[in-house]
């Protein structure tokens, strides 16, 4: 079956049905042909299950190898994966990063809360970065965390923000240095040595791009104020 997100279009030969399941809100119906043809091996299927530590079923093993295939062959397109939670107000993407379980899909529905039909969510956990024209966009992907929020559309990056858990909202700007070993931390990290340059390659490109940001948050809308009011400048408005 081929699927298009991230502007490209990918041939993804499924041999499970948890694949295809997954897949198909992206399904391509186009004439163009694929930028990429992914099968999952034998010898990608067994570099899965030296990654998994949850026993998972082998449609699941199949769809992180085929994903993480694309995210290898991806820097060819000027594009990277990243973990966060990525959404759109009126257009301008953000994306929310921090390790596992910090809750950047609860504060991204935090916003989805109180801003209503102005957010929607790219995704919630994998999308994909691409640089085209000098900026960067976050794209939606079906890879899109155990809630399944996702929505296939391309928006610019306005901001990135760095939480943490806190009693109390502050927010502050982060220069790079500050942040790359962070975002390097929530991206691929191959083995391979000419991929892994172009992973730092892509995080520098990015952090010279993005404007980004720390914030210290609690569960509430005032955190989510406290991020909107240190953003809005970088925000395209209708």
């Amino acid at each position: 079956m081929v699927y298009s997100f991230a502007g490209l279009v990918i041939d993804i030969r499924f041999h499970h049905a948890y694949g295809k399941l997954q897949c198909r809100k992206y399904e391509y119906t186009g004439t163009r042909e694929p930028d990429m043809v992914i099968e999952v091996d034998e010898q990608m299927m067994a570099a899965e299950r030296a990654y998994d530590i949850y026993d998972s079923e082998e449609g699941i093993l199949e769809s992180l190898a085929a994903y993480r295939e694309i995210c290898n062959r991806a820097f060819a397109y000027d594009c990277m994966f990243m973990h966060c939670s990525a959404i759109s107000y009126k257009g301008n993407g953000v994306l929310f990063t921090a390790p596992s379980g910090t809750g950047k899909s609860t504060h991204s529905a935090l916003w989805c809360r109180h801003f209503g039909e102005a957010v929607q969510v790219v995704n919630d956990d994998k999308p994909l970065l691409r640089i085209m024209d000098g900026s960067v966009y976050v794209c939606g992907t079906p890879w899109d965390g155990k809630h399944h929020r996702s929505t296939n559309i391309m928006v610019p990056v306005k901001a990135i923000v760095v939480l943490s858990q806190a009693p109390n909202n502050a927010i502050a700007p982060a220069t790079p240095q500050q942040v790359l070993y962070h975002i390097l931390n929530q991206t691929i990290r191959p083995e391979d040595p000419a991929l892994m340059a172009k992973v730092l390659d892509f995080s520098e490109k990015l952090l010279q791009t993005v404007p980004v940001y720390r914030l210290e948050c609690t569960i509430s809308d005032e955190a989510v104020t406290t991020a909107f009011e240190a953003l809005k400048e970088h925000f395209d408005e209708d």
